[in-house]
């Protein structure tokens, strides 16, 4: 297996694997709508669900990318986590990195205030949505991780390099 700076694959990479990640995706979206609901949503037919969710086939790449587009990035994140990685919105990817610290600390009091009994109820997370402190930190901690794998990845002419 290629190893480049610790990123690897965290699953092989196969096709029973891929139709494994896409099944689990397609599980975790559809929850308990039925499957026209979901091809509905996703703009797919009935029997593309069914074939998906069961392994029966390989899922097109745009069927793939249409749950992307309907769903959000992060849809997609279980498929690619079989290359290790995840989808970002690309707003995430632009944070103010000199308000971080000012971000953090206005967020740091609530999340105190609100998980100090050792619970993170329904209600908390709603009140930290509203603050929009989920998706301060969100942001924050994709700017990182982002900064992080292109740093232990390097640039392309060292990947050619390496190969």
């Amino acid at each position: 297996m290629l190893v480049h700076k610790g990123l690897r694959n965290r699953t092989r990479l196969t096709q029973t694997s891929y139709r494994s990640a896409v099944s689990e995706t397609v599980k975790g979206i559809q929850g308990a709508d039925s499957d026209r609901e979901m091809a509905e949503v996703w703009g797919v037919s009935s029997g593309t669900v069914v074939n998906a969710r069961n392994r029966n086939a390989d899922l097109s790449a745009v069927s793939l990318l249409r749950l992307g587009e309907r769903f959000g990035p992060a849809a997609l994140d279980t498929v690619l986590h079989l290359i290790g990685a995840r989808a970002v919105d690309r707003e995430a990817i632009a944070v103010d990195v000199s308000s971080i610290p000012c971000d953090v600390a206005g967020v740091l009091p609530m999340l105190i205030d609100l998980f100090r009994d050792g619970e993170c109820s329904d209600a908390d997370v709603r009140t930290l949505e509203r603050a929009g402190a989920i998706d301060c930190l969100c942001g924050i901690a994709d700017m990182l991780r982002n900064k992080r794998d292109a740093m232990r990845t390097g640039s392309v002419s060292e990947l050619r390099g390496a190969a």
